[in-house]
């Protein structure tokens, strides 16, 4: 479970991380860096203040705002992540937390798009998703111009429309019964969103 706030030493964010980019959102004045662990058994991305803040005791160090959990897997379902992602990471997302006063900034879009895109890594969703993940998913297929997402199924092994193709998702071109299943309904458990960056060569398995 991701709890904020949380900071980071400057050391710490050099030790383990790397900078996968300098942001500013909306317009703003203040920096933003995104980043992403080299640690291999913690896959950690977050965008933290660029200024160091000074803290109660004296130190100082950088204030997170958007922490993204995420799990390297072997396999999700029937799904074997090397033989279907040939020559691309792939990460299953665990939890997502954004700093509750500045949720209406989009940055979780900003980090989803960065670890894509700037990362390369492919992303799957997990197989729960409640309403604000689910509105999350919607935005980022609706709006973004670096990332394109796909529904699999993983029972299956077989991306919606299921005969042989893949559709990508725009928030509205496949119907919301073939992605989603509201509590305690688990029929759509095993469907699961998979986020590529956009414009990639993509080495699928048939």
């Amino acid at each position: 479970m991701i709890i904020l706030p949380l900071t980071y030493s400057p050391s710490t964010v050099a030790r383990r991380f790397i900078v996968l980019e300098k942001i500013r959102v909306n317009g703003g004045d203040a920096e933003y860096l995104v980043i992403l662990s080299e640690d291999k058994n913690e896959l950690v991305a977050a965008i933290i203040e660029s200024a160091l803040t000074l803290m109660d005791n004296g130190d100082t160090r950088h204030k997170v705002v958007a922490k993204l959990d995420l799990c390297r897997k072997d396999r999700v379902e029937q799904v074997l992540i090397k033989d279907t992602w040939v020559s691309q990471e792939v990460a299953q997302i665990e939890g997502i937390v954004v700093d509750g006063s500045l949720r209406d900034m989009g940055f979780a879009t900003v980090l989803y798009e960065a670890v894509i895109d700037k990362a390369k890594l492919v992303l799957l969703s997990d197989n729960e998703q409640y309403q604000g993940a689910k509105g999350l998913w919607q935005r980022i297929a609706r709006t973004s111009n670096l990332v394109s997402v796909y529904v699999l199924d993983t029972d299956a092994n077989r991306y919606f429309p299921y005969d042989g193709n893949r559709l990508a998702y725009d928030g509205t071109s496949i119907p919301e019964d073939e992605i989603w299943s509201t509590h305690p309904d688990k029929s759509k458990h095993a469907v699961l969103l998979v986020a590529e960056r956009n414009n990639s060569e993509k080495s699928l398995a048939a």
